[in-house]
Parts: C-alpha cells; sequence; structure tokens
C-alpha cells in the first residue's frame, strides 16, 4: 500500500498498464481508437483549415482510420497528408500539460466533446458509431457520477495511450514503408515532394520521437524520491 499512495509510482504503473493495455486482443484496439481518431482529427483539421471539405471519417475495429478529405490541389494535399502523425505527438504533448494543471475532469469533457464533434458531424461507418457512442457512454458515466479517482486514472491512461500510440504508429508507418505498396501518409507527402516515402516515414517518427522525449521530460514524475525513500 505504502507504494500505491507514491504518486510518480502510481503513474509509471499506469504507463504500464498502458503499454500492456494496447496489445491485449480487441480491448487493445478500442483504445487505440482514441490514437486514431486524433490522428483523422488532424487531417480533418488541417482540411477544414485549408477551405477543404471532409466528407467521412470511418474508424475500424483494427484500431485503423481513413479521412476523406476534399483536395483541390497538390499543395492542399501535402499540408492534408502531413498533419495527421504530428497531430497525436502534439496532442500527447498538450494531455500531459493539462493533467499538469490538475485538469483531469476538463481533459475527460474535452476528449468526450471532440468524439461527440466526430460523431455527428464525420463519422459514418458502423464500428466508428459503436465506438463513438460507447467511449462517450464511458466518460459520461465517470463524470456524471464524478468518481474523481477513477476520472484522474482514466485521463492518465489516455495520455499515457496517445504519447504511446504516437510513437508505436510510426513505427509500423516506417516498417510498412519499407515492405509494403499500401498507400499511406507517407506515400501521399511523397506524391507530393518527390521524397522516398521510407524518407518521409522516418521524418515522421523523428518528430514523434522528439515531442515524446519532450513530454518525458517535462511532465513525467520523477521517482528519484520514490528510489531514495525504498
Amino acid at each position: 500500500m505504502k507504494y500505491l499512495q507514491d504518486e510518480s509510482f502510481r503513474f509509471y504503473v499506469i504507463l504500464l498498464f498502458a503499454w500492456i493495455l494496447i496489445y491485449i486482443p480487441y480491448i487493445g484496439k478500442y483504445v487505440r481508437l482514441i490514437s486514431t481518431m486524433i490522428h483523422e482529427g488532424g487531417h480533418v483539421l488541417m482540411g477544414c483549415l485549408l477551405g477543404e471539405r471532409t466528407l467521412k471519417v470511418s474508424l475500424f475495429s483494427n484500431a485503423s482510420g481513413e479521412a476523406a478529405v476534399s483536395v483541390s490541389n497538390k499543395f492542399k494535399k501535402l499540408l492534408i497528408a502531413i498533419a495527421g502523425y504530428p497531430s497525436t505527438a502534439l496532442i500527447a504533448f498538450l494531455s500531459f500539460w493539462l493533467l499538469s494543471k490538475d485538469l483531469h475532469f476538463y481533459y475527460i469533457i474535452g476528449i468526450s466533446l471532440i468524439t461527440l464533434t466526430f460523431l455527428l458531424l464525420y463519422i459514418r461507418n458502423i464500428y466508428g458509431i459503436v465506438w463513438s457512442v460507447s467511449f462517450i457512454a464511458i466518460n459520461f458515466i465517470v463524470l456524471y457520477f464524478k468518481y474523481q479517482t477513477l476520472l484522474e486514472l482514466m485521463a492518465q491512461a489516455y495520455a499515457c495511450i496517445i504519447l504511446l500510440e504516437s510513437v508505436f504508429s510510426c513505427f509500423i508507418l516506417v516498417y510498412v514503408s519499407f515492405t509494403s505498396k499500401t498507400v499511406s501518409d507517407a506515400s501521399n507527402v511523397s506524391s507530393v515532394v518527390l521524397l522516398p516515402k521510407q524518407l518521409v516515414a522516418l521524418l515522421f517518427t523523428a518528430f514523434n520521437l522528439y515531442m515524446a522525449f519532450i513530454s518525458v521530460t517535462y511532465y513525467f514524475p520523477s521517482i528519484n524520491h520514490f528510489i531514495n525513500q525504498n
């Protein structure tokens, strides 16, 4: 019990739990869709800023997603394609900043409102709708009954999942870019700037790793005092 009372220890237990959770069959794919939604949201937001129209967003049971955004020229295609992967890293950083300010309650509200907005405006496939409704419902129950401890644990878990996926998804992108001809953000960027898609994937990975490093440096709690006490 002494260990569980230490905030640093609890944080790293949650981080480890989130790491394990994303690899558990079915459940892992369900929670990874949090990061997928943010990724697709990056494409949607960039499209909106450029005056393009989002036709639909699909979230799939294998934790992948797809944003159908109209593209009127190559420059806009480039910016929209770039926006996805960095969005997850930036939101992970923002997540830990909010949690460092003890804004767990508002963080859960925010991520629920983002999901609701996507559900109402963009998500049109059945699995995406079911996932969005269930995710919002889970958050609403915790918020409504004000389960403070559970709310804080969930907020930290969400932030950790987004951070981990911001890095792991880039590793997958690099692997796919070297081994497959599958269309990806890297190949879409490559088709415009004429750089090898493998290099583009590595650049995405470098940025997300850097943002993850910044998040860890600034917002991960120190375990030195815990080690010294034990």
